[in-house]
Formats: C-alpha cells, structure tokens, sequence
C-alpha cells in the first residue's frame, strides 16, 4: 500500500480510533464537569447529593460516556452524510461556540426566552459557514432530542434538578437547543477522526 494513498490514511484513522475514543472519554469528562460547573455555580441545577464543587460523584464517568456516545453516532452519521474534503471551519472554531453557549445559559439564566433565540441563532450560523451540512443537521437534531430526554428522565430519579423556569419535562425551555450546538460539535470532532468516504473513492 502506498504511503499516503487514501487507503492508506483511512487504515491510520481506522488504527487512531480506539485511542480517540479514551481521550474523548477523558475530555468529555473534565471539559464536561468543567462546563457543568457554569450551571451549578449559576443555580441553574443543583444535585440531590453533591460531592465536590457542587458535583455529584456520577456527574465527571456520566460526561464522559455521554461524549464517547455521542461521538459514535457522529462517527456513524459523518461517514454516511459528510463528503466534502475539506470544510473551512476549524475544529477550535466550533468547540469555541458550544462553550459560548454553554456560557450564555449560565449568564442569561434568568432570561430563558433569550437564551433560547440567541442559541438557535447561533446554531444556525454554524450550520451556514459549513460547507457539509447534512450530518451537522442530523447530528445536531439527534442530540436535541435524545439529550433533553435522557435528562429528563434522569431528573425525575431526584438525583439532580433544574431550577429556572420555565422547564418542559423537567429540563429548561432551552436545553434543545444547547444540545443542537453540540451537535455540531460532536460531528466536527467525528469528521477530525474519520477519512471522507468520497476522499479514497467509496460511496
């Protein structure tokens, strides 16, 4: 096989994928309970049983398989959906915008409303300098739904609780759309990790 092909780097990416996976276990992790933090500081939810800062013990293993979930669906959906080459938005660019968001829901709190017109926007932008929107979407979609789900059913155990208002099935009005900007995200970081189909000739 000749080094460089595109067979080649696809065998490589294959070959990075399990180690990508741990470091995204462990960064999903720390970045998650760091980016909680803004939540719980804010008092947009606080936990049944906190251990430190405010966390409960779950919350840093919870981040992390959320993120190693999520990115193997993004994984799935970029293989299928992504066949530009190249995408003219760095992957910094988007991590940048979700902690953007994240930040905006704890410092808007109580502008709930607000949040909300201010992520979809922001979503939306991202979603426009993409050049490959197709697996951004349904990426973005996936998460906007399974995410506040999951969330709210885990709340309903009493182990956490949002407390702004107004909620919908227990998790705040704008919890869909924080979810569409990981979305986002999550598809990018898969994009980073795996060849273009199109880019060693497959389908």
């Amino acid at each position: 096989m000749e080094t460089g092909s595109p067979a080649h780097e696809k065998g490589e990416a294959r070959a990075r994928l399990p180690a990508a996976f741990v470091m995204i276990f462990v960064g999903g992790a720390i970045a998650g309970t760091l980016l909680d933090q803004i939540h719980v500081r804010s008092h947009v939810l606080h936990y049944a049983h906190p251990h430190v800062a405010g966390e409960a013990w779950w919350v840093v293993p919870e981040f992390g398989a959320a993120a190693t979930s999520a990115l193997l669906f993004a994984v799935w959906a970029t293989k299928r959906f992504w066949y530009a080459t190249r995408d003219g938005v760095p992957l910094i660019a988007d991590a940048s915008a979700f902690v953007l968001a994240y930040t905006i829901t704890g410092v808007l709190h109580r502008h709930p409303w607000i949040i909300l017109i201010v992520l979809v926007g922001l979503w939306v932008a991202l979603i426009t300098v993409h050049r490959e929107r197709q697996a951004l979407i349904l990426m973005s979609l996936a998460l906007a739904i399974v995410g506040p789900i999951y969330e709210g059913v885990l709340s309903s155990t009493g182990s956490f609780r949002y407390d702004v208002t107004p909620l919908v099935g227990r998790v705040p009005i704008w919890l869909p759309a924080l979810y569409l900007n990981a979305g986002v995200l999550a598809a990018s970081v898969a994009r980073a990790l795996t060849p273009s189909p199109r880019a060693d000739g497959g389908s």
